[in-house]
C-alpha cells in the first residue's frame, strides 16, 4: 500500500532531517567561514546565503515539473545522490569558492525534498490534509530548535568540514532506507486527469498569482524580524546571550504546541476567519515586540507570535492544497519559489529599515506589512469562498 505508515514515517524523518540538516549552521556561518577559511569579511556571508535562496528558487520549479514526468520516488532517489556527491565535495573543499560551488550543487539536489510534502498531502487525501500541515509544521520547527542548539557544538569541532563526510554517510544510510521501504511498484497514483483533464484556466492563474504574491509578503515580513533579533534583544532589554537565544527560539516552541489546533482545522469555508484572527495577532504581537520596554511583554509578545504564526502559515498552505487539486506539485513548486524570494528579499528590506531607523524597525515594518497582506488577502484569494477549481 502507498500509504502505509512506514512510508509515511520515512517521509516525515526525512523532512526532519532535511531542516534540521539546513539550520544548523545558518545562526553561525560568519564564524564557520572565520575558522574554517580565515574569513572575516561579513559580505561573503551575505553573498554565500543570497546565492543559496537564489539556487533554491530557481530549483524547486524545476523540480516540480519534472515531478509531471518522472515518479517522486525517483526525484527523490536522485536528489540524495546529488546531496551525497556534494557533500563530500564540501568536506574536501580547500578554499571558501568550491564550498560555495558545492553549496550550489548540494541545494540542487536538496530542493528534490520539497517533493515530500506535497507527496504526503496527496497520499493521505483531503480528510487527513489539516493533520499532515501540522504534523509538518511540528517537525519543522522541532528541527529548528534542534538544530540551532547543536549548530553552536557543531562551530566548536576542531575541524567542522569532517562533519559533511558524516552527513554525506548518512545520505547514503537514508537513500537504503528509502529503497527498502518504498513498495517495488509504481508509488505514482492513478492518472485521474486522463479521464477528468484539469483545465489551468484564467481563474485558477489569478489564484495561484494571488497566493503567491500573499505568501511572498507574508514570509518577507515575519522573516525580516530574524537577522538583527540578537542583537536588538541584547541591546533594548539588556539580556544575557542564552536568553536572547531562548527569545529566538520562543515562537518554534509554540508552533509546535499549536500542532493540536492546527489538527482541528475544519472546512475551507472556516480558512479565511482563522487567517483573518491570526494575522491580525501577528501583526499585533510585532508591533508590540517593536515598542515595548519590558521583558515580559517580549516574552508574551513571542509566545503569541510564534503561535499564531505557525496557524497562518498552515491556513495558506491548506487552502493551496485545497485549490489545487490535481496540480499541486506544479502549485506548490511555484508558491514555494515565491516563498523563498521573501527569504531573500527580507533581510535586505531589515537592512534598509536598521539603516534609516533603529533596530526595533524591522518589527514595525514587519506589522505593517502583515496588515497590507491581510487586505490582499481577504481582496483576492479569499474573496471567493467557493472551493476548488471545480467548474
Amino acid at each position: 500500500m502507498v500509504s502505509s505508515k512506514p512510508v509515511q514515517t520515512v517521509l516525515f524523518f526525512f523532512i526532519f532531517y532535511s531542516v534540521y540538516t539546513d539550520v544548523a549552521l545558518s545562526p553561525f556561518y560568519p564564524q564557520f567561514f572565520e575558522k574554517v577559511f580565515g574569513i572575516r569579511d561579513l559580505e561573503f556571508t551575505a553573498f554565500y546565503i543570497f546565492l543559496s535562496r537564489l539556487t533554491v528558487i530557481i530549483a524547486i520549479p524545476i523540480w516540480g515539473l519534472l515531478s509531471k514526468y518522472v515518479e517522486v520516488k525517483h526525484l527523490l532517489y536522485a536528489g540524495q545522490w546529488i546531496s551525497v556527491v556534494m557533500l563530500v565535495g564540501m568536506g574536501g573543499a580547500q578554499h571558501e569558492q568550491q564550498f560555495l560551488f558545492f553549496t550550489v550543487l548540494l541545494l540542487i539536489g536538496k530542493s528534490s525534498f520539497f517533493l515530500i510534502y506535497v507527496f504526503l498531502i496527496k497520499l493521505n487525501g483531503e480528510e487527513k490534509r489539516s493533520t499532515v500541515v501540522g504534523t509538518y509544521h511540528a517537525l519543522f520547527h522541532g528541527a529548528i530548535i534542534l538544530g540551532t542548539l547543536s549548530g553552536a557544538w557543531i562551530i566548536k569541532l576542531e575541524d567542522p568540514l569532517l562533519l559533511f563526510y558524516g552527513l554525506a554517510v548518512i545520505e547514503i544510510v537514508l537513500w537504503f532506507i528509502c529503497y527498502l521501504v518504498f513498495p517495488k511498484q509504481s508509488l505514482r497514483e492513478k492518472n485521474l486527469s486522463k479521464q477528468h483533464p484539469v483545465h489551468f484556466g484564467k481563474e485558477q492563474f489569478r489564484f495561484l498569482l494571488a497566493i503567491s504574491l500573499v505568501i511572498f509578503a507574508f514570509h518577507t515580513a515575519n522573516n525580516m524580524i530574524r537577522p538583527y533579533f540578537t542583537i536588538y534583544t541584547l541591546d533594548a532589554f539588556q539580556v544575557s546571550l542564552i536568553e536572547s537565544s531562548v527569545l529566538y527560539m520562543l515562537p518554534s516552541v509554540m508552533a509546535i504546541i499549536a500542532y493540536p489546533f492546527i489538527r482541528k482545522i475544519g472546512s475551507p469555508e472556516t480558512l479565511p476567519v482563522i487567517f483573518a484572527l491570526a494575522v491580525g495577532v501577528i501583526s499585533i504581537s510585532l508591533l508590540l515586540q517593536g515598542i515595548v520596554s519590558g521583558l515580559m511583554v517580549l516574552y508574551l509578545g513571542r509566545i503569541f507570535y510564534g503561535f499564531f504564526l505557525a496557524l497562518a502559515q498552515s491556513v495558506l498552505e491548506i487552502y493551496l492544497f485545497h485549490k489545487s487539486n490535481d496540480r499541486l506539485h506544479g502549485n506548490y513548486a511555484i508558491v514555494s519559489s515565491f516563498q523563498n524570494a521573501g527569504l531573500l528579499v527580507a533581510p535586505l528590506l531589515a537592512s534598509m529599515s536598521v539603516t534609516l531607523s533603529n533596530l526595533a524597525a524591522p518589527f514595525i515594518f514587519a506589522s505593517a506589512i502583515c496588515l497590507l497582506t491581510l487586505c490582499g488577502a481577504q481582496l483576492t484569494i479569499f474573496k471567493a469562498r467557493k472551493p476548488g477549481f471545480r467548474k
